[in-house]
């Protein structure tokens, strides 16, 4: 096996951030040749710089050298949905709206993270890398989710929705900006904080990298720690 391969391999297993940099540069050339390609269709730059990015990241996750071909003609393969979306526009004239960029590029992140993390990120974390506030990251989380539409949810400063109080809320938002990391994650999947729905142990588990036992551990930390707040 070359050390392409390895690299690819390598990152498979561990989503260890200094190989995965390794690799977006390695295969940059191909996200700029896409860009350039279909740059006169009426696609905006940014969105195909996002969508092929995105693509990217997926060819590199289902990459399988034993399929046979190496690794720039599977990551070309997967391009295709660039193709398409640029092909579409083309064909309707219209540019895709702002939205749909923003959608994409929460996404790619928020994917990007995930893997350098090894856990679906908490909303800060999200923030942090985008420079948004956690209210627009919320709304898009959300919205994603299939929750509610941005255009009919309200939230607070913290992402949470205004549609859903409890007696608990002020506590809750106290007890977030003390934790870090995955507890934060698991946080707002146990109370449906930052956009996110109520999962349970199992799901969260799943969400996390982990496994339901971890997931309880921390509930019950978190638990013990909520009721000295009280």
């Amino acid at each position: 096996m070359d050390n392409e391969n390895d690299l690819i391999l390598d990152w498979q297993k561990t989503r260890n951030p200094v190989a995965f940099s390794q690799l977006a540069l390695q295969y940059q050339p191909i996200v700029n040749s896409i860009v350039n390609k279909y740059r006169t269709t009426g696609t905006s730059q940014d969105t195909l710089r996002v969508q092929a990015t995105t693509q990217l990241i997926k060819a590199l996750k289902t990459y399988d050298p034993d399929m046979g071909a190496q690794p720039s003609t599977h990551i070309w393969n997967n391009m295709q949905k660039v193709q398409r979306t640029a092909t579409e526009s083309l064909s309707s004239g219209r540019m895709p709206e702002s939205r749909s960029l923003k959608r994409s590029m929460f996404v790619t992140v928020r994917d990007n993270l995930t893997d350098r993390l090894g856990y679906e990120p908490n909303t800060d974390e999200i923030a942090d890398e985008l420079k948004w506030d956690r209210n627009e990251v919320s709304r898009m989380t959300s919205e994603l989710g299939g929750e509610v539409t941005a255009s009919r949810a309200a939230f607070d400063f913290y992402g949470n929705s205004l549609q859903v109080e409890s007696k608990d809320k002020a506590l809750l938002d106290y007890m977030y900006h003390d934790l870090e990391g995955k507890q934060k994650s698991i946080f707002e999947y146990t109370y449906g904080l930052g956009g996110k729905p109520v999962l349970n142990n199992k799901e969260i588990a799943k969400k996390m990298n982990t496994n339901e036992m971890a997931i309880h551990r921390t509930k019950k930390s978190m638990a013990e720690k909520l009721k000295g707040y009280r």
